[in-house]
């Protein structure tokens, strides 16, 4: 454990860190300084400072840092043992998924823990947090690695006509085909789990009620041939309640729920994540990498750091292909301040409101609505409407 002034007598913190990264690459570290500024905090964050603490500072302080840099190595060795395991999982390393922030270092911490049970997973989180990447990261690093990943985006499935190409038809043809031996065991991953019909939800509480799909007490299952991973955007007790999404199907698939949280409650990930995909995409494309480099600016990172991206890493991915592809990357981090944030402009838009029974259905009907907006996001949604978030809670609790 290595806490370190960025100001020595004879030299700075920084270097120190590198030279002692060499000698003890699992080092933890933090930073302390008097003259914190962006630029020492980013190149601490690159070299994986576990935290940042600017003078004057508590004793309260260091030991919460400690305690933090304590948690974020357990994490990474528990990473490091899902990577030294000996099933496939070359084709996608553990690494190419970031997490330098806490929140996302326990999601994959839990990663190393689910992949290994073929319990179905709901993974939760707004659209481009990257849920699709997650689905793929259990699947690669189960036993069943070699067996196929089959993707389904229920948004595709409008109706029964089209069940059989789109949909549930893969999972019935898996069920006839597919051998019972463990060893072929695979994955399908339903992407958008509530946009599917309601038929569409009995027929595949069927097939995990059948054992076809493995599920978490059904006496058939051990013979499972598929494993099942969902993903959603909504939040899905809300739309049980509202009858909108079969009981049964939640519970079945909620055995193993993954909180992935948005890019802004983990800014940690910002710096580290840009910094990939500015190598990847000038690897891609054959452009200098060194010179995109030097166009992030400060001011360009503290624009990065200060925006809310509301659409995630999904969003990110476009600013930086644009950073890239352009000259100026400041012009487009000052395009960011003019983007209007897609779910604040929907609370302009009008909600339509049943003019029955009493305020209380009506107020929860909107406040449902509004959260439907937002993505399931209940913080959100409690911030659109200018609430306290404990307040929505209750409000939907006594719906």
């Amino acid at each position: 454990m290595l806490f370190t002034d960025l100001q020595l007598p004879d030299g700075d913190g920084i270097n120190l860190i590198r030279k002692a990264l060499q000698i003890h690459p699992n080092i933890a570290s933090v930073v302390i300084t008097g003259f914190g500024s962006l630029d020492s905090a980013i190149e601490a964050l690159r070299l994986g400072a576990c935290d940042y603490i600017t003078k004057p500072f508590s004793p309260e302080q260091i030991v919460r840092s400690l305690r933090r840099a304590i948690g974020a190595k357990q994490i990474d060795h528990s990473t490091a043992q899902l990577k030294s395991n000996d099933h496939p999982s070359q084709h996608f390393p553990l690494e190419s998924f970031i997490a330098r922030s806490v929140p996302m270092r326990k999601v994959i911490s839990l990663i190393t823990k689910i992949s290994q049970v073929d319990m179905p997973v709901l993974i939760q989180g707004e659209v481009g947090v990257g849920k699709k990447t997650l689905a793929r990261l259990i699947h690669n690093h189960s036993p069943f690695a070699e067996a196929p990943f089959t993707h389904i985006n229920c948004s595709a499935i409008v109706s029964s006509e089209h069940l059989n190409n789109l949909g549930i038809g893969v999972l019935e043809n898996l069920k006839q085909n597919w051998s019972s031996d463990r060893s072929h065991m695979g994955t399908i991953f339903l992407e958008d789990i509530e946009q599917l019909p309601k038929c569409e939800q009995k027929q595949l509480l069927n097939l995990l009620e059948e054992g076809c799909i493995r599920a978490p007490w059904s006496a058939s299952s051990s013979a499972s041939a598929v494993r099942l991973i969902t993903s959603t955007t909504a939040d899905l007790q809300l739309a049980v309640s509202q009858g909108q999404f079969h009981r049964s199907l939640y519970d079945n698939l909620n055995v193993l729920p993954i909180n992935v949280p948005p890019l802004r409650e983990r800014r940690e990930d910002i710096v580290p994540l840009s910094t990939h995909l500015l190598e990847q995409l000038c690897n891609s494309w054959n452009c200098p990498v060194g010179e995109c480099r030097r166009r992030m600016s400060n001011e360009v990172w503290e624009l990065l750091l200060g925006y809310e991206w509301p659409g995630n890493v999904q969003e990110l991915s476009s600013v930086i292909s644009r950073m890239v592809l352009l000259e100026d990357s400041l012009i487009v981090a000052k395009q960011l301040k003019q983007t209007r944030q897609p779910v604040r402009s929907q609370s302009n838009e009008a909600i339509s409101v049943p003019f029955l029974g009493d305020l209380k259905s009506m107020e929860c009907h909107m406040i449902s609505e509004v959260v439907k907006r937002c993505g399931g996001n209940k913080a959100e949604a409690a911030r659109t409407l200018g609430m306290h978030r404990r307040t929505l809670y209750r409000i939907l609790e006594k719906e």
